[in-house]
């Protein structure tokens, strides 16, 4: 398969940084689960760096895919008639495309959800729901994760979640924190706002590195599904992919956190784009 990274890539190196900093500054924290692997910052970020390197290329080897689908998202191989049905979609796309399709490990997801996934370098998972969309919008939808996967969007996602594990481990410990203090000051207003305040703001103080990280990773896991829409408008895709996209309706509008912490666009958005890759 031809990759040709692309600007959420480069949209992603930031946050694979700013992750890397965060947990450097871990190991000389007073208090720390990193500081007692590690002696010295940059002996974090090389292990870290190191890591992410190896994982990235083992997500190059199949049989390393197969084994971690699972992780990726629960799945199972094709029955007979939904693997012929998928090969010949993407036999279709891969002569729109002039991508080889021929290496993408084929998942069903148990799912009454309509939903597809690229993972790692060849997983491509379609829901069972999906599966009973007609011909031309499932091929469309596998369109969209085939731009996924020329990008390399999944691999540097996934080296961006690993980076980020450390910071997750140390956010579920403040909400933990803020569970005790809430119970231990439920029966006074007063002092539990003001214990939930303190508690949060010690948070901030200390993860404000990581939050920012985690922001600019969810900016270019936007990016991604724009270029990923395009890439199946410039392969003839366009009109498909907008039906399927208004049958999907339009979620309720949010305000302006939900759309920082949003990994996908908005659906009214992504059909304009797509209406203009069709007049052009």
């Amino acid at each position: 398969m031809k990759r040709r990274p692309d600007r959420a890539l480069l949209l992603l190196a930031p946050p694979l940084l700013l992750f890397v900093a965060f947990g450097a500054a871990r190991v000389d924290a007073p208090v720390s689960l990193i500081g007692l692997l590690f002696d010295r910052p940059v002996d974090f970020a090389l292990a870290a760096t190191a890591l992410v390197s190896g994982g990235a290329v083992l997500m190059f080897v199949p049989p390393v895919e197969r084994r971690i689908a699972g992780v990726f998202a629960p799945s199972r191989e094709p029955e007979p008639a939904e693997r012929e049905r998928l090969e010949r979609l993407l036999g279709e796309l891969g002569q729109r495309s002039r991508i080889k399709t021929g290496r993408l490990i084929l998942r069903v997801q148990d799912s009454e959800q309509l939903n597809a996934a690229a993972g790692a370098a060849h997983l491509l998972f379609v829901s069972e729901a999906a599966m009973r969309l007609p011909d031309p919008e499932l091929e469309a939808l596998l369109a969209h994760e085939l731009g996924h996967h020329r990008g390399m969007h999944p691999i540097v996602t996934a080296m961006v979640w690993w980076l980020s594990l450390p910071g997750e481990a140390l956010a579920w410990a403040y909400r933990a924190l803020r569970g005790v203090v809430l119970r231990l000051s439920h029966r006074v207003r007063v002092l539990a706002i003001a214990a939930q305040i303190l508690v949060i703001a010690w948070q901030v103080a200390v993860m404000w590195l990581y939050y920012v990280g985690k922001l600019l990773a969810l900016r270019a896991a936007r990016v991604s599904e724009y270029l990923a829409d395009r890439a199946a408008a410039d392969w003839g895709y366009a009109h498909q992919l907008s039906t399927l996209y208004a049958s999907l309706g339009e979620a309720p509008p949010g305000g302006l956190m939900a759309r920082l912490t949003a990994d996908h666009p908005p659906m009214q958005q992504r059909l304009e784009r797509l209406a203009g890759h069709e007049a052009t």
